[in-house]
């Protein structure tokens, strides 16, 4: 059936009278009974005029051929990007150019009837030898090719345009400025992509447009769905930042749940995503409930996933210090380590910090005695213990190198 739509859209022959004399116009069906018959021989210079105004119906036609998909693609790239969205705007593409030729086919044919009378439905087999079928084919196929070429000739600038982008945004040129209207032009003409996304964030916020940096990443968190990335760490811990530059740290939080519940996301994501939401609670004098998530993620791993289990709970001690709910931090370490002695084919590698980390918290309890102990027992030397002290660094906007 392909290959016969093929022949019938590239033959140019309109009209013709076979040998019992009847007259044979083509219409713009792409099936079957592709011809209207005339049971009669129709004068020339009226079979022309029909065919005048069949030309004229052709280039109404070819403009919607031209306009629908270029309409359609600049509504679509101006929207958020959907599966369902694409498969939306494909089904409307084929509708209207059905459509379309739905309402010139019964303009042409009200034509015929209004000039010439009721006619038959018949096929449309010029006597053509099958060569020249074959070279209109190969015409239409070579066109086809062109507009192929064409398209991606049009979508060769927008590799240019990413290119100037990470120019703009190198350390040795710093035009962010410049990068916002270059990532403005780039969404103008091409559909939407999350690394331009990421990198206009990063030029609104270091042009102090906090608001948009905001809104371009919850934006590109919504373009991903579910789906959760490697680049997704650094968009929340970015949207936690900038939410509270826009409204306070309990909003901020709220809004990372929001998005955060979102997506789909590993046992370690998730200990991930806990891990970052909890250091930016108690940075912000906000830490209620930390302890009860963990507890709750806990639950939610598998009991035989004890290498989540342990890194969880690790975690949860860390949090404890930092907190310093020092009784409870202690007896989480405790358990901690008297499960990796019991497993040290596992867990061997973490005994060193988990010592440390029990000593600090022996330390601020004012157990110097059982601190030292805890100290020896990890083998740091005493210039590297600071180092294994629980702590959290100030949040900054964090940039990734690696997308520039």
């Amino acid at each position: 059936m392909f290959r016969r739509i093929i022949e019938i859209l590239s033959n140019p022959l309109l009209y013709y009278v076979d040998k019992s004399g009847n007259s044979v116009f083509r219409n713009f069906c792409l099936v079957k009974e592709t011809g209207n018959l005339y049971k009669t021989s129709i004068p020339k210079a009226n079979a022309g005029k029909a065919l005048e105004y069949r030309f004229q119906l052709d280039k109404y036609l070819k403009r919607v051929y031209i306009l629908t998909p270029v309409i359609l693609y600049f509504i679509f790239i101006h929207l958020k990007f959907s599966l369902i969205g694409l498969l939306f705007f494909e089904f409307l593409w084929v509708l209207i150019i059905t459509g379309a030729r739905l309402y010139i086919s019964s303009l042409y044919s009200d034509y015929l009837v209004s000039h010439f009378g009721k006619y038959e439905a018949a096929e449309f087999n010029p006597p053509v030898p099958k060569e020249k079928i074959r070279e209109y084919v190969g015409l239409y196929k070579s066109k086809a090719v062109a507009i192929v070429v064409l398209v991606v000739l049009l979508f060769i600038p927008s590799f240019i345009l990413q290119g100037v982008l990470n120019f703009d945004l190198s350390p040795k040129h710093n035009k962010f400025k410049q990068a916002v209207s270059v990532a403005n032009t780039y969404f103008a003409l091409y559909p939407k992509t999350e690394s331009v996304y990421d990198k206009r964030a990063y030029a609104k916020f270091m042009s102090k447009d906090y608001e948009g940096a905001l809104n371009d990443y919850k934006t590109v968190l919504d373009m991903s769905g579910k789906r959760f990335g490697k680049r997704d760490f650094v968009r929340f811990a970015n949207l936690l930042y900038l939410q509270k530059k826009m409204s306070t740290p309990q909003e901020a939080v709220d809004v990372f749940n929001e998005y955060v519940t979102k997506k789909k996301m590993s046992t370690l994501e998730a200990s991930q995503m806990l891990w970052v939401e909890s250091i930016f609670k108690i940075e912000n004098n906000i830490p209620e409930g930390i302890p009860q998530k963990y507890d709750e993620l806990l639950t939610s791993v598998d009991s035989k996933d004890v290498n989540n289990k342990f890194y969880i709970s690790c975690d949860k001690a860390y949090m404890y210090y930092l907190l310093e709910q020092y009784g409870a931090a202690l007896n989480a370490y405790n358990m901690l380590i008297s499960y990796a002695q019991g497993n040290q084919e596992m867990f061997v590698k973490e005994l060193k910090s988990l010592y440390a980390e029990r000593g600090w918290t022996k330390k601020r309890m004012g157990d110097d005695y059982g601190a030292n102990a805890d100290f020896i027992s990890a083998g740091i030397p005493y210039n590297n213990l600071k180092e294994y002290e629980p702590s959290y660094s100030k949040q900054e906007f964090v940039v990734e190198k690696s997308l520039f």
